[in-house]
């Protein structure tokens, strides 16, 4: 179902303009309550805001009569105290930027970022964000857009993070640019500028643009960034150093058909210290998890196979000795340490990503695993 009714830019039903200043000021006032409708005197304060008619009923029912005529009979309907338009939230523009906007968010929330830009960018497609109709006074038009300019913010905002993470920096980088400035203290934007910006205009950018930021904040509010911004400070400073991929399998052939599934996981993984890929057996989720690995933002990765694992006590033996653990010394230690502190000091004080691949049969002894890990080193993510 396409849309009927435009308001946002310019004003028209069917493609037809429709003409008068008070019709346009009934349909925008209509749209506004689209649910619910508008009393009468609503109507009438709205469209005869400084000397309302001798007879103002019927000074609204002449209007809605000559909006019939001209729209369609069914398109106003009648109700207990005035009048609703007939039409459906996918029917009308300004109705249909914000269902755009909620199921914008609720996808970027969601990790489903290829969903999440679908429905910004057809948010946007309707209109452009100008609000200023040219008319003078009180005008229920520019009003009714005045009332959206938040839902096309928030358009603008979805699309912007979604294509970062995307990994289509290149056209992130300038809408994020300008939301970073519209919105100085939204850490979540900054926090994708900072990605767009040092894949496309190199570490330094964002690590400039970062101090900038982590200094205002201090001098203004007294407080750091916070912890997902600073993790990202700390990749770019590490971003120099070579990266470890161990155990991360070869692509053999093009992997076709799963760009939404991989943005799906590493946006789970940037939001939950312990992502989970499950399904049946066959359904590529080795193959899935490996591809992750490749492309994670972490410096350090490790994959661990656990299909030759038997029991959940081999499982910590099995990690320590992938990771190399075993071949440990710590300095600070007389003899090699247990496994599991020989796991943390592989893995290292900074970022890092560990990939436990089929573990289905050995899930207890996974969990115990990770759940130690969990508490003992804060910049690991499994």
């Amino acid at each position: 179902m396409g849309i009927d009714l435009v308001l946002l830019s310019g004003v028209s039903y069917r493609g037809q303009e429709v003409a008068g200043h008070r019709m346009r000021g009934l349909l925008a006032l209509l749209a506004g309550e689209l649910r619910t409708g508008c009393g009468t005197s609503r109507l009438v304060d709205g469209l005869w805001p400084d000397e309302p008619p001798a007879n103002p009923v019927k000074a609204v029912q002449v209007l809605v009569s000559r909006a019939r005529a001209q729209l369609g009979a069914g398109v106003i309907a009648s109700t207990a105290t005035g009048y609703r338009l007939a039409l459906d939230e996918d029917q009308v523009d300004s109705s249909a930027v914000l269902v755009r906007a909620a199921a914008g968010t609720r996808q970027l929330r969601a990790g489903d970022q290829s969903a999440a830009l679908a429905h910004a960018e057809a948010g946007l497609a309707l209109w452009d964000g100008a609000v200023s109709d040219g008319a003078g006074g009180y005008d229920p038009v520019a009003d009714l857009r005045s009332e959206r300019t938040a839902a096309h913010r928030s358009l603008v905002r979805i699309r912007a993070l979604a294509l970062a993470r995307l990994g289509r920096h290149g056209e992130a980088v300038d809408p994020l640019t300008a939301l970073a400035a519209e919105l100085p203290r939204d850490e979540e934007v900054l926090l994708e500028l900072l990605r767009s910006e040092a894949a496309t205009a190199g570490a330094s950018a964002a690590l400039a643009r970062y101090e900038t930021y982590r200094r205002a904040l201090r001098d203004e509010l007294g407080i750091d960034p916070g912890a997902a911004l600073q993790a990202a400070y700390k990749l770019l400073l590490d971003g120099d150093t070579p990266a470890v991929r161990h155990g991360v399998a070869a692509e053999p052939n093009q992997l076709l058909g799963r760009d939404e599934d991989l943005a799906a996981v590493a946006a789970m993984a940037r939001r939950s210290r312990v992502t989970s890929i499950v399904g049946p057996g066959g359904l590529g989720k080795t193959r899935l998890a490996n591809a992750v690995g490749r492309n994670a933002e972490q410096r350090v990765v490790y994959v661990v196979p656990l299909a030759g694992v038997a029991t959940d006590e081999e499982v910590v033996r099995q990690v320590a000795s992938v990771l190399g653990a075993g071949e440990l010394r710590l300095a600070h230690l007389p003899v090699p340490p247990d496994p599991l502190t020989g796991i943390g000091a592989a893995l290292g004080p900074g970022p890092a990503l560990l990939i436990l691949d089929n573990c289905e049969h050995v899930i207890g002894g996974v969990a115990e695993l990770v759940q130690a890990l969990v508490s003992t080193l804060p910049s690991c993510t499994y």
